[in-house]
């Protein structure tokens, strides 16, 4: 009874604010709302990929560069003033950041670590053990890890961060935020900011030509594209901070229309390129500034703060888990009814999962640094 009225006690953390915007009681609740839908797309992609079921959400990955126009968006509206007036130092926004990133990403690779540990019929454990404490070194300091080949069990995935993949993506994330405070610091002018997005946008596209989409940073061969991914989308979104006031009402519904069919349309042979192209350059952006001015009800914008907080928690820690309980689904020869029942059970354990975690670990955890921070 105690746990549970604890527990309890901490709920009203899922409607506490992230990032406000210009004051500390602004919020944009339609982001929110959106950011919930995307961090959920993206566990059904992750789902789906593992199940094999190649036609549905296809295209969940440009959910990424969703979330990097918003991180642009969002930490413009939190930090850019103080930052450029001087308020809050650089070391001191980026101390921000990690204290806001790093502990979900030590739980997501830690929770990758334990269920790797537990893998069956391992024909070299101490070299599984050793690459696992390779990774888990690399992935819980958001360090890529460039080569691969340092690593020689094949049950890690090939990617920059083996027991937890999307920690790529907040790799990128980290990045961008730094180089913004450098930037928002040194009061770089506007047009500055047009040459550095038009310059991203000329090697992004090359970069979706070359490989055929954008799905891509996450792989060794092709993480130098991530930069460019991420400077794009995260640039558009400060453009967008800045053109705030230009945001049209009653444009949310739409806006989250577009996005849903964009990360669950099927493959319809139509261009993989272009089609990412169009989506990054134009739909993406469009779909945050059309969503500036919702106006949601107040059970509605409870739901989106409850989505809002839980997004980051369930990207970083739905990975390993979607694995795990898609390797048991696949031993079990499921049929397409009881593969679309794991997948719905598993999501719902997940998010749950994500709940207790952000309310136990993350926030009193993330506090507990502030405090210690500030009297560094």
């Amino acid at each position: 009874m105690h746990w549970l009225r604890y527990f309890g006690s901490r709920t009203r953390d899922l409607l506490a604010p992230i990032e406000t915007g210009e004051s500390k009681s602004h919020r944009y609740a339609g982001l929110d709302l959106l950011r919930g839908v995307a961090a959920l797309v993206v566990v059904l992609k992750h789902f789906v990929t593992r199940l094999e079921l190649p036609y549905v959400a296809p295209n969940a990955y440009l959910a990424v560069d969703f979330f990097f126009v918003l991180s642009g968006f969002v930490i413009a509206g939190a930090y850019w003033k103080p930052l450029e007036s001087g308020n809050l130092p650089v070391g001191g926004f980026t101390g921000k950041r990690l204290i806001r990133l790093l502990p979900l990403i030590f739980v997501g690779t830690s929770i990758a670590a334990l269920i790797e540990l537990g893998r069956p019929e391992i024909s070299d454990e101490l070299q599984h053990l050793t690459d696992i404490a390779i990774a888990f070194v690399f992935g819980i300091t958001a360090i890529p890890l460039l080569q691969t080949s340092m690593l020689h069990t094949v049950t890690l995935e090939q990617t920059v961060f083996p027991l937890n993949t999307p920690t790529w993506s907040l790799f990128f994330e980290i990045f961008v935020n730094i180089a913004f405070a450098m930037w928002a610091r040194a009061r770089i002018g506007q047009a500055a900011m047009w040459l550095v997005l038009a310059a991203s946008g000329i090697v992004l596209l090359l970069a979706i030509v070359r490989t055929g989409n954008a799905n891509f940073g996450f792989r060794p061969s092709e993480f130098w594209y991530g930069f460019p991914r991420v400077i794009w989308s995260f640039s558009i979104g400060l453009l967008i901070y800045k053109h705030r006031d230009f945001a049209p009402s009653k444009c949310f519904a739409l806006a989250t229309i577009v996005l849903i069919t964009i990360l669950l349309l099927p493959d319809l042979g139509l261009p993989k390129a272009g089609l990412d192209a169009i989506c990054i350059a134009v739909i993406m952006p469009a779909v945050v500034f059309f969503s500036l001015s919702a106006k949601l009800g107040p059970a509605t914008r409870r739901v989106a703060m409850w989505c809002g907080n839980l997004s980051y928690p369930v990207y970083a820690v739905h990975y390993p888990l979607v694995r795990a309980i898609s390797f048991v689904a696949t031993e079990l020869h499921l049929s397409w009814m009881g593969q679309l029942t794991v997948i719905v059970v598993g999501t719902v354990f997940i998010v749950g999962l994500s709940a207790i975690v952000y309310l136990v670990f993350d926030v009193p955890f993330r506090r507990k640094l502030s405090v210690l921070s500030k009297g560094a």
